[in-house]
């Protein structure tokens, strides 16, 4: 049961918005907090590195969320009339075309970004084989890839419902996140392969030196 401790994780990370009763972070803590307890359920910790990967997962979690789907301004509804150009405000700010945005940024210099969506969910690849909650690194490749299509369908949600009725946060939807962030996953499966690796090498080492 000592486990379920690692919720109190989000709920520091938005302890003032707790304070000031704001709904919109509350009901995105109790989004967090119902994914989290769900890992929770079948993840097992046996050891101190088990622990600390947890703690780490979970900051990230709620980084993550934060980043990328935290439903923000969904309480305000201010006078907006629907126009041809809002709709087309929803097309405009979304890419369909493979690569389109990594070319784009890449000319302006803007490997930030590039590498930020690269590396988004390399450390959910890797917990994912880490607590065992994947059985292979193909499943894990195929959720990553689910995963990365959900944020970006609630972010294109999100822009809709703000593009058309002002409610809620800017947000825009690329095809070239989804690319990014599943090679990050691959990233991730590597980095736990050569973990693996690494350990195995190790535990060999020790229980032939204790012979």
């Amino acid at each position: 049961m000592k486990k379920y401790l690692l919720l109190a994780i989000p709920i520091i990370y938005w302890r003032n918005s707790i304070l000031y009763f704001e709904s919109e972070a509350i009901v995105n803590l109790i989004v967090v907090l119902t994914c989290l307890f769900y890992l929770l359920r079948i993840t097992v910790i046996k050891n101190l590195t088990d622990w600390i990967i947890s703690v780490l997962f979970f900051g990230y979690f709620c980084i993550l969320f934060n980043r990328t789907v935290f439903f923000r301004g969904f309480t305000l509804l201010g006078d907006h009339d629907l126009t041809i150009e809002y709709i087309y405000n929803v097309f405009y700010t979304t890419n369909f075309i493979p690569l389109k945005s990594i070319l784009v940024q890449l000319q302006a210099s803007l490997l930030y970004q590039i590498i930020g969506n690269t590396i988004m969910l390399a450390p959910f690849s890797f917990s994912m084989l880490y607590f065992k909650w994947t059985k292979n690194y193909k499943k894990t490749f195929w959720y990553s890839l689910l995963i990365t299509i959900g944020i970006e369908f609630i972010q294109f949600v999100e822009n809709v419902i703000y593009r058309l009725f002002q409610i809620g946060m800017n947000r825009s939807t690329d095809i070239d996140d989804i690319i990014l962030n599943t090679f990050g996953a691959c990233i991730g499966m590597v980095c736990y392969y050569l973990w693996n690796k690494i350990e195995h090498t190790y535990i060999r080492k020790d229980s032939w030196m204790n012979i």
